[in-house]
């Protein structure tokens, strides 16, 4: 039976960098004979989901990197092959130095490839049928190799093929192989999860490779480790403008996190959490609002232009003018004090979710589970989420109907249809984040996650779209300004933002969306 990606199909958009075609859609996949479906095998070996997962999607407008660079420069980068399914003639592998920009190609690839290994094997039936897949013998048995600190790029090539191999970057693929030139996107990228733990491994790659003009991607697959996977060109399409970067408007602080804009004074609040204080950023300038927070963390602003609080320090959600320490509206549950409230999310409703992880030491614990509540707008609280490991950031969908949680103890973005005031369906587990913290969601329902790799943003349904790189490791994001079109950014000791061409959306503040979102923001 043929299995294919919804919507897929080649589209050539016209002439990208280095004339390779820029494409539109993800090609079909299907198995290959006597071979497993690839969809299936991501499933059944890592859990990973061949379309929502996919790390080098071919977006409108954009070309996929498919470059690495070095995560650690005191450790060499590893590269071999872990599964082979394709034929049985020689298969060989190895890097490349790529250019000198994102989605730069290298001038002769012939000439900037080195070779790090070869085998002539394929997995038997046996193999495919208990799942344990051997891997190929090397020859010479040498997986590891000095990129420097440029960018590279990954190629892998059969004898069977008289052509210039298969790059991870399409427009080489386009540029040197006559015979893939129509099909040039012939290595699918995925995070490595660890099967034990359900983690992701970080720097840690999985790839896909078909050297045939079919498309079922399970040659050979490989992993890449310590290297981190760069941002496609543009990196996101449609979301922020081309030449958009993180810009830097503040400095100096300790660790900042949970940014609010207040609609109605046109200023940002976000807490510096280690001096317990929070800041206003307004005409260009940072300076100190309270100087006792009870080490808050997350902030919004409610539908009065009131700031409510998640009081890490003090185990206590509050809500007041800001400036002022506010009042507590929640601080127990089931006669308990919290453990240390982290982030927020407002509803039309007039109440509010706040994820209760704990960080550092776990003394004066009360409660039993890091878990997400429910506080109603007559201070009622309720446990509504008790099975993650450490619930960190939160955010709402546009229309009020979804609630979706990080959990930074596993890596998991999670997704809670809402049945009713603080009322949760069971959640599905619909994407992997490496390392998340905060998140926010636009108008079209999008979310922007913090994590060590940037501003990482996947649609409604968790599919990877791309990643906006930020100069310090963000822990927060949020939507404000003119329009509410700047994405603001708490990363460790500064505060960033970046113009996009969407905008923020909160349902207590805007309502639900209507057939346009072109209307004006608050």
């Amino acid at each position: 039976m043929r299995t294919s990606i919804r919507g897929a199909g080649w589209i050539v958009l016209g002439c990208c960098l280095c004339g390779a075609p820029a494409l539109a859609k993800q090609p079909a996949v299907a198995p290959g004979p006597n071979e497993p479906n690839w969809s299936d095998l991501l499933k059944q070996q890592w859990g990973l989901d061949m379309d929502r997962d996919l790390r080098n999607p071919a977006l409108e407008g954009a070309s996929p990197a498919g470059q690495f660079k070095r995560a650690d420069r005191k450790k060499p980068v590893t590269f071999r092959p872990i599964i082979a399914l394709g034929l049985e003639t020689a298969t060989r592998g190895g890097w490349y130095a790529a250019g000198a920009k994102t989605g730069d190609l290298p001038e002769d690839a012939a000439r900037s490839r080195r070779l790090l290994w070869a085998y002539a094997f394929k997995n038997s039936a046996d193999d495919q049928k208990s799942g344990r897949y051997a891997g190929p013998p090397l020859d010479p048995d040498v997986v590891e190799f000095e990129p420097g600190d440029e960018a590279f790029g990954l190629w892998v090539g059969n004898d069977n093929f008289d052509d210039g191999g298969v790059y991870t970057q399409p427009g080489l693929v386009a540029k040197v192989n006559s015979r893939l030139k129509a099909q040039p996107y012939k290595a699918m990228i995925y995070p490595n999860i660890d099967a034990k733990t359900g983690r992701l491994i970080p720097g840690s790659y999985l790839i896909g490779w078909e050297y045939s003009t079919n498309d079922d991607f399970q040659d050979v697959v490989t992993r890449i480790d310590n290297v981190e996977l760069l941002a496609s060109e543009p990196p996101l399409p449609g979301i922020v403008a081309p030449d958009a970067e993180a810009r830097k408007l503040a400095g100096g602080f300790q660790f900042i996190e949970g940014p609010a804009w207040d609609f109605k004074r046109s200023a940002l609040y976000f807490s510096d959490i280690p001096p317990a204080r929070i800041i206003r950023y307004a005409d260009g300038e940072a300076t100190v609002a309270l100087e006792a927070s009870g080490k808050s963390n997350g902030l919004m602003f409610d539908r009065e232009a009131k700031l409510v609080a998640c009081e890490g320090g003090s185990r206590r959600i509050s809500r007041g003018e800001p400036g002022r320490l506010g009042e507590e509206i929640a601080g127990r549950w089931d006669g308990k004090r919290f453990n240390s409230p982290n982030d927020l999310w407002l509803d039309a409703a007039g109440g509010l979710y706040f994820t209760d992880p704990r960080y550092g030491s776990r003394e004066g614990l009360e409660q039993d589970k890091e878990a997400v509540y429910y506080v109603a707008a007559d201070g009622t609280v309720k446990r509504v989420i008790d099975d993650l490991v450490r619930p960190n950031g939160i955010a709402m969908s546009p229309d009020g109907k979804t609630l979706y949680v990080v959990d930074n103890g596993a890596d998991h973005l999670w997704r809670y249809a809402i049945e009713g005031t603080g009322v949760l369906c069971k959640g599905e587990r619909i994407a992997f984040v490496e390392h998340p913290d905060g998140m926010t969601v636009d108008a079209e329902g999008r979310l922007h996650i913090t994590s060590r790799q940037g501003i990482s943003v996947f649609d409604a349904g968790g599919k990877w779209i791309g990643r906006l790189p930020v100069p310090e490791v963000p822990a927060n994001c949020t939507f404000g300004g003119p329009g509410n079109r700047t994405l603001f950014i708490t990363a460790r000791t500064s505060l960033y933002a970046v113009e996009t061409l969407t905008r923020g959306w909160h349902v207590h503040l805007d309502g639900p969306p209507k057939a346009s979102t072109s209307g004006p923001v608050r």
